[in-house]
């Protein structure tokens, strides 16, 4: 991150602080992952308050300093996530007692060297909400964990009847349940999802070469020797855009990513300039005027029509300044996350073909535009240039293609599970 970000990033954390936006909302992980830590705090104690139940539990955390956090959810089973930047543990962490209660184990780790996470272990899944305290002695950080309390069945009704009434009602339920909801579960998966997007498509032939190769044929073919690559692994899971020779809007594109849980996304194309000289392989991400119209156009959905969510945050039509604020997190750490994935990629490349510019390059491509999944947009040769043309055509030079930009990915996606699976 260049130092202009950086003193960007400070400010606007600064900022969240102050208005104690970030207390009570529930915020990935990555939205802070590259802010810069203050004075390091120390975790004094750990209590529970009041008694172990089965739908609520309550915890209190005393430190000497004030502390950055963030808090996620992960399932299956049910765990809750709290990341505290720059904190040392200076007490036991506590062991629940009750077999019933919502609260079933507490853990630590230590992430970045200085970074503490404490995951909570639960009996099923509940909400999570913070609050952070001024004290006499330092900072009380109150966590809440609230899980759906149990629903009773009417005593006046038979045991047949109640049989038969939720077998309806189940059956109902899974008529009406959106598909949507459905690709949900893909979310809570433990595959790593890769959003493979061969460029162009059906009535949109993208750019020709002078023997009449087609773009959109030579991409789908690499985004399958791609898709295939990354299915090999046990990990990790690929998922095309468009399966055939057939068009997908721009934006149906980034849809389907989204709807498929994506942990990142590649638009993958070939090239083409007048020049028919001009050879090599180029990488983009998304640039900071393609980030700022993207977040006019969420906010405006947002305002307009629905509340919003994007990495594990809602955008709430009620505060526009709370909305700004995250939205402006989450893409800052979003483009941060698509130059490591992109530089990683561009290196891989390198190794295949020459490369036309040497530096991950920015652009305002509509693919590039989700404000939550790292995004690249790879051009892997200039079809125009006869030579590459010949190259693209041939299988071996696609599976090297696919195969540079699967390390690339690999490499991107081994450095985050080294940073959290030992913490999940």
């Amino acid at each position: 991150m260049n130092n202009s970000n950086r003193k960007r990033r400070e400010f606007i954390l600064k900022l969240a602080n102050t208005l104690g936006f970030l207390g009570g909302v529930l915020i990935s992980p990555q939205l802070l992952a590259n802010s810069s830590g203050s004075a390091p705090a120390h975790l004094l104690s750990i209590k529970l308050k009041g008694k172990e139940e089965r739908n609520k539990q309550q915890l209190v955390f005393e430190f000497d300093g004030i502390v950055k956090r963030s808090v996620f959810s992960l399932h299956t089973p049910e765990r809750v996530v709290l990341d505290l930047k720059n904190t040392t543990l200076k007490t036991k962490l506590i062991r629940p007692t009750g077999k019933s209660s919502l609260l079933q184990g507490i853990r630590h780790a230590i992430r970045n060297d200085n970074d503490l996470r404490i995951v909570f272990d639960l009996a099923k899944k509940a909400d999570v909400s913070t609050k952070l305290h001024k004290t006499s002695k330092g900072y009380r950080l109150e966590v809440t964990l609230a899980g759906d309390a149990s629903v009773k069945q009417s005593n006046k009704k038979s045991s047949t009847s109640s049989r038969n009434s939720a077998t309806k009602k189940a059956s109902a339920q899974k008529d009406k349940k959106p598909k949507l909801a459905r690709k949900e579960n893909k979310r809570r998966s433990n595959h790593f999802v890769v959003a493979i997007d061969p460029g162009h498509g059906g009535k949109d032939p993208g750019a020709v070469g002078r023997k009449g190769t087609l773009e959109k044929d030579v991409v789908l073919k690499i985004a399958h020797r791609l898709k295939n690559r990354i299915n090999q692994q046990g990990d990790m899971k690929a998922v095309l855009t468009r399966e055939g020779d057939y068009y997908v809007s721009l934006r149906k594109r980034m849809q389907k990513a989204r709807a498929e849980g994506a942990d990142l996304f590649i638009s993958i194309h070939a090239d083409a300039n007048p020049n028919r000289s001009l050879t090599g392989s180029s990488v983009y991400i998304l640039s900071n005027r393609g980030a700022s119209s993207e977040a006019a156009r969420w906010l405006a959905r947002s305002e307009n029509s629905y509340e919003a969510k994007l990495g594990g945050v809602t955008l709430k039509r009620k505060n526009k300044v709370l909305s700004e604020l995250l939205l402006d997190l989450s893409q800052s750490a979003t483009i941060d996350n698509s130059l490591g994935l992109a530089e990683n990629v561009l290196k891989e490349l390198g190794g295949v073909n020459r490369l036309l510019r040497k530096q991950v390059e920015s652009a305002s491509f509509v693919v590039l535009k989700s404000p939550d999944i790292p995004s690249m947009l790879v051009e892997t040769a200039f079809i125009s240039n006869p030579k590459e043309e010949r190259r693209l055509k041939t299988s071996y030079y696609q599976r090297k293609l696919a195969n540079a930009m699967f390390h690339g990915i690999r490499r991107y996606h081994l450095a985050h599970k080294k940073n959290s699976s030992q913490f999940a």
